[in-house]
């Protein structure tokens, strides 16, 4: 694993919490490096959206309040539905395929951690057909601003059968080619998602 990678996990993990302060000497210590490869880690994590660099101070996890975390998630309402729509009127044979086996992958690891990584195959192979990779960027940018909220979904064992049954809906759905079944339960996928988020 890499520096960049090690860094990264933790902030996921929930271990360094959205606004605390990263120190590079402080990180460097703890990774056995110089301070050089861990102000290198950091801007690249600052261009994930995941660090904000403070000028003349350490660096600092992102933190949302709740009306940069609505917008964040009204973004991704428009900008995902759009895409799982072009999507579903380019998918061939093999493009279900990918998204069954994606379900399959993504419903294993639910609930464990980690599953971010899961749930963004999924989500990823539905919109992959639509052959936009620049909307597909900017939907995965604001899914990594979230990322870091991953831990507060404490209670999520107990709703996991809730929002796989959402996947598979979908699934369902872009098979039979019914896109406005499919965009209103995703559109309600994220919706909840971020009533959560709002609610910790």
């Amino acid at each position: 694993m890499t520096l960049i990678e090690k860094i990264r996990a933790d902030i996921i993990s929930g271990k360094f919490p959205p606004g605390s302060e990263l120190s590079q000497t402080e990180l460097a210590a703890a990774h056995g490096v110089s301070r050089i490869p861990i102000r290198d880690a950091l801007h690249s994590l600052s261009s994930e959206k995941l660090v904000e660099l403070v000028p003349g101070r350490a660096a600092r996890v992102i933190s949302l309040n709740p009306e940069q975390l609505g917008e964040i998630y009204d973004l991704r309402t428009m900008l995902e539905c759009d895409l799982l729509e072009r999507a579903m009127a380019r998918a061939d044979t093999a493009d279900i395929l990918e998204i069954e086996y994606a379900l399959q992958k993504s419903s294993l690891e639910a609930g464990r951690p980690g599953w971010q990584t899961g749930d963004w195959l999924f989500h990823r192979a539905l919109y992959e057909p639509a052959a936009r990779p620049r909307q597909l960027a900017i939907i995965e940018e604001l899914r990594t601003s979230c990322v870091i909220y991953a831990p507060k979904y404490e209670d999520l064992a107990a709703r996991t059968e809730n929002w796989l049954k959402d996947h598979r809906v979908i699934v369902e759905a872009y098979k039979a080619g019914r896109a406005g079944d499919a965009c209103r339960v995703l559109r309600e996928h994220i919706a909840a998602a971020g009533a959560h988020l709002a609610m910790t």
